[in-house]
């Protein structure tokens, strides 16, 4: 996946071999329900 990098708190969500899965945009919050969702999947 391309991604620009807009702000320092970009998130990018890896699987458990290290594959970039998500990019997260930098204004979520990281106890937003999407990134808790796709860390308890």
């Amino acid at each position: 996946m391309d991604s620009k990098v807009t702000w320092n708190f970009q998130k990018y969500l890896l699987n458990e071999e290290g594959v970039l899965e998500k990019v997260i945009d930098p204004k979520t919050q990281p106890d937003d329900p999407e990134v808790i969702a796709w860390i308890t999947k």
